[in-house]
């Protein structure tokens, strides 16, 4: 044992004496442990000594040293209390390990409200002091207690202690880009853990990664969900000038609602607007953009019409209304107009998939529109593989109508020219079965 009591650890209750500069605590019970029969010693006398006067350029030095050596010798190592000088300054700071002193009492109600955790102190006095030298510019190893009253780990077993347990910048970095792509925590786990040879060698646990990437979430929101998101719009005004944000709040200052549109977005509002029948957004539409052509999703109609019509479909009144607004639905009314393909089979599944990813769980608002702007992203990637293909490739002919298909493959993308070939398919073939119902009735 050391002439003078150690410093004890800050995680036990006990008065706080700013006036020495002590962060102390009431160390009877931790004395009045004796080690048992089943006490280890990590190393000899002279092997502990050893430690002593070992030097270090600062106190993170010292301490992932003696992480390393508490690693090595089965048992986990931990930061304990620290003694300022009189000008505040740290002059000592100890290193213990992790079971040193007891569970608070407040902990141990059994009244509690949440469950009760597995108890990991038990008093263990192992330890050592680093002291800072006359110039500051180094720490020494000044005492070293190295004997446990507890059974100290296999190798098997360091993995899971908790100073061998770190989820590094590049794991956390790594795993919040495959989460943003709608990859769940346990499968960015398996994933890391084959990346890095095994459970033995990743560092961490399921639930240490889970708790980084908590971390991370509340740190983005620190000043507020709708804040973040706002600062966001404001930054991406200045990437693009066209870009358009406005919202409103409640009275309480709450956001009421919000909406935003890039300037690619708002060129194509002037072409076509495809929407689920929300009559708030129809109004909007006509009232803002009446130049643009307005169709409903047939897939919204067609889902809506199995939840509404069951019986007597000539007299529902859903369907006496869809059938005064059938201008916006109906194939009839909207031949000649472009809208993209846009229709009822063909809507966007990658946004609708990204949008329910980002939705799933409890995510802010900076998520959503991260996810609807990836899913935007996506499509234009597509349109623009799709200009691609028709500029630098040729499609081939399936008709004896070769000059024809030409002409129309300078015209169509390649989307549409095979949807122009498939007309153009039936129609050849309509007009061959009725060449021969007519040699048949002479």
């Amino acid at each position: 044992m050391f002439n003078e009591p150690l410093l004890t650890s800050p995680s036990t209750p006990g008065p706080l004496n700013l006036h020495n500069k002590i962060f102390s605590i009431d160390h009877t019970d931790a004395d009045n442990v004796k080690p048992t029969e089943e006490c280890h010693e990590v190393h000899n006398v002279d092997e502990s000594d050893r430690l002593v006067g070992q030097l270090f350029y600062s106190r993170d030095q010292a301490l992932y040293f003696y992480k390393g050596f508490a690693r090595e010798h089965g048992f986990s190592a931990r930061k304990g209390t620290i003694q300022l000088d009189v000008e505040e300054n740290v002059k000592t700071q100890e290193f213990c390990c992790s079971k040193e002193g007891f569970r608070v009492s407040k902990v141990n109600t059994v009244d509690r409200q949440h469950a009760h955790t597995s108890v990991t102190r038990t008093g263990c006095k192992a330890r050592v002091v680093v002291t800072a030298t006359n110039t500051n510019d180094q720490w020494v190893i000044s005492k070293s207690y190295q004997k446990h009253n507890h059974a100290l780990c296999t190798p098997a077993m360091t993995p899971f202690m908790r100073s061998n347990r770190a989820v590094s910048k590049a794991d956390i970095d790594e795993a919040t880009t495959l989460k943003e792509v709608g990859v769940g925590t346990s499968q960015v786990m398996n994933y890391l853990t084959q990346q890095a040879g095994g459970y033995h060698n990743v560092g961490f646990t399921h639930k240490d990664l889970y708790n980084a990437l908590q971390r991370g979430k509340t740190k983005e929101i620190i000043d507020g969900d709708v804040n973040v998101l706002i600062a966001y719009f404001d930054y991406k005004k200045h990437d693009d000038l066209g870009f358009f944000m406005t919202y409103s709040v409640y009275e309480s200052g709450a956001l009421h609602n919000l909406i935003w549109s890039d300037s690619t977005s708002r060129s194509d509002y002037t072409c076509f607007v495809v929407t689920d029948g929300d009559r708030a957004m129809q109004r909007a539409i006509k009232s803002v953009i009446p130049y643009a052509k307005h169709r409903l999703c047939s897939w919204h109609l067609s889902r809506n019409a199995q939840a509404n019509i069951e019986f007597n479909i000539e007299k529902h009144p859903w369907v006496i209304e869809k059938g005064n607004t059938r201008h916006l639905w109906a194939q009839a009314y909207l031949t000649g107009h472009f809208f993209a393909n846009i229709r009822s089979t063909q809507r966007c599944e990658s946004m609708n998939t990204s949008l329910e990813i980002a939705l799933k769980h409890k995510k802010t608002y900076l998520d959503v529109v991260h996810a609807i702007e990836d899913g935007i992203s996506r499509m234009r990637t597509n349109e623009l593989k799709a200009d691609y293909l028709s500029s630098h490739t040729k499609p081939f002919q399936i008709t004896k109508l070769v000059d024809l298909e030409c002409h129309a493959a300078t015209i169509f993308i390649s989307e549409s020219f095979r949807a122009f070939q498939d007309e153009l398919l039936r129609e050849t073939l309509y007009r061959i079965e009725a060449e021969i119902q007519s040699l048949s009735d002479e």
